[in-house]
């Protein structure tokens, strides 16, 4: 088969590569369309983000197989509970199941999770191996498209559950992006109060408006100013902060979580979504004093984990209407000599003016 190998940070092509082999209790998967993260697409270029030194390390042994974690697909090997022709979608991460981490129910505290893409071969492939345990149905009525694009729904709908947003509660969502339009439509649809976005692009910035947003601020004003003025003084109950991470790759630096420290209510919630290197500055004093708690969605945590229903919420959304993720993505390519191109659109997207990540269809969807 044909997969994307990665032969130094920034340097990727697309070759001939062994069939996926799988494993007890595995599945192969025929891929029908994949989408880059920004994260996959800052780690291939280089940036110094989570497991840029894991990635080093595998390059200076050789190249590499890497990214591929948003897809879907139609089961071709079959596994346990999934018939061949089951369109499907997969939980990216998989906690060991067995260490002291997961038996106390933190899967995602386990020191070895298996991440698709990351620590074994992902969907920038014709075919991709996968647990069973992390495969995930997707129901008729949803496009490939759609399927591909639910992960990112997946972990909005957890942030929102670890945040425990309440129906009524001002929600601020910091970067009007693919994270942050999700996060708007999640508070929405799940009774939040006045919802806040703040965004650079005015195309983003209108995404926000059709997403639900109540008050849209140009992140180039005073947004501490304009929160505080919609809040009574007071500030967000909950702050999304989905807008930090390399200036370089169409990001907002590392300064966004300070500026979600100063408009969050004392005795408020931030939920850290973006992926700020290990460097980055924290507000740790000023979240002290006012009693911040400052939350942080990893993959394999509670109803994230393969089989605690985050990815079936997401999907029953998207089939019933309820959140629209057709709108995130403004570049659709086709075949896999595409991949390299969607990689530099989704880390480029600013250059590309691309909304959310670029698509890539590989193969059929239609034939379950």
């Amino acid at each position: 088969m044909r997969a994307l190998v990665l032969h130094g940070f920034g340097k990727t092509t697309v070759e001939e590569v062994p069939d996926p082999v799988p494993g007890p209790d595995e599945v192969v998967i025929d891929v029908a369309c994949v989408q880059p993260s920004v994260t996959e697409c800052m780690l291939i270029a280089g940036d110094p983000v989570a497991m840029h030194e894991v990635l080093a390390a595998r390059l200076a042994a050789g190249p590499t197989r890497f990214g591929g974690h948003e897809f879907a697909g139609v089961i071709s090997t079959p596994g346990p509970g999934f018939p061949a022709g089951t369109r499907v979608t997969a939980v990216e991460t998989a906690a060991c199941g067995t260490c002291a981490a997961c038996r106390r129910d933190r899967p995602d505290a386990c020191p070895s999770p298996g991440v698709l893409g990351f620590t074994r071969p992902g969907a920038f492939a014709e075919r991709v191996a996968v647990p069973a345990k992390s495969v995930v149905a997707v129901p008729d009525g949803i496009t490939a498209s759609q399927a591909a694009g639910v992960q990112p729904l997946a972990g909005a709908l957890h942030g929102h559950a670890i945040a425990e947003v309440r129906p009524g509660d001002s929600v601020l969502i910091l970067g009007a992006g693919v994270m942050g339009v999700l996060h708007t439509q999640v508070a929405r649809h799940g009774g939040a109060g006045q919802i806040i976005v703040t965004g650079r692009s005015p195309a983003k910035r209108r995404l926000a408006r059709q997403a639900g947003a109540d008050l849209v601020v140009d992140a180039a004003q005073d947004v501490q100013a304009a929160v505080l003025a919609a809040t009574g003084g007071i500030g967000a109950d909950v702050v999304f902060e989905t807008a930090g991470g390399m200036p370089g790759a169409g990001l907002a630096g590392t300064s966004t979580l300070d500026l979600a420290a100063r408009c969050v209510r004392r005795g408020g919630r931030i939920v850290m979504v973006a992926v700020l290197p290990r460097e980055a500055p924290a507000p740790l004093g000023l979240l002290r004093e006012r009693s911040v708690a400052l939350l942080h969605p990893r993959s394999g945590a509670g109803g994230y984990s393969p089989g605690g229903g985050a990815f079936e919420q997401a999907l029953r959304l998207v089939r019933r209407g309820d959140v629209d993720v057709d709108c995130l993505v403004s570049h659709r390519l086709e075949g896999m000599d595409a991949l390299p191109k969607a990689l530099d659109i989704t880390g480029n997207k600013a250059a590309h003016g691309a909304l959310g990540p670029a698509q890539v269809t590989i193969g059929a969807w239609d034939q379950a």
